[in-house]
């Protein structure tokens, strides 16, 4: 459906508006569709995004800042966000032994597993979604970067 028809509104300034709200509305409904395939999990996207930056270095450790220099959202306390991490199961936290200012973060077994059981649910729903051809999605992907550059 056209973003126009969407958002129900038929003028825009200019075509770089239209984009922009195009841009914003797409984002959007696609975290919302990503959150609610994360909830039954009890997962919110950030924690999903810290689990597979962490499965990414495992079985290395990481600090929060590293973890955040990386997230996809910057906003979140990150730790915070770990406290309830490491409540479910899916953190560990320990401080570095080298300098006691700095933690280090692991994703555990359960973490490991519950990635294991959503990495199958996220491919079907990316397959889904998935209405663009390749050469599209390169285009897209690279006009994005352009944009952000």
């Amino acid at each position: 459906m056209k973003i126009g028809d969407e958002i129900n509104q038929r003028k825009f300034s200019s075509e770089a508006q239209k984009a922009y709200v195009n841009i914003i509305f797409t984002s959007n409904w696609l975290q919302a569709a990503v959150r609610d395939l994360l909830k039954p999990y009890g997962l919110t996207l950030q924690q999903y995004n810290v689990l597979r930056i962490l499965r990414g270095k495992h079985p290395e450790c990481a600090n929060p800042s590293e973890i955040k220099n990386v997230m996809i959202d910057k906003n979140p306390d990150l730790t915070r966000l770990c406290d309830r991490m490491v409540m479910n199961g899916w953190l560990h936290r320990e401080i570095d032994s080298q300098n006691r200012r700095k933690m280090r973060i692991i994703i555990t077994r359960t973490g490991l597993e519950l990635l294991d059981v959503l990495d199958p649910v996220i491919q079907e729903h990316t397959e889904g979604l998935n209405k663009l051809s390749d050469d599209e999605n390169k285009t897209l992907s690279d006009l994005l970067d352009k944009l952000r550059g």
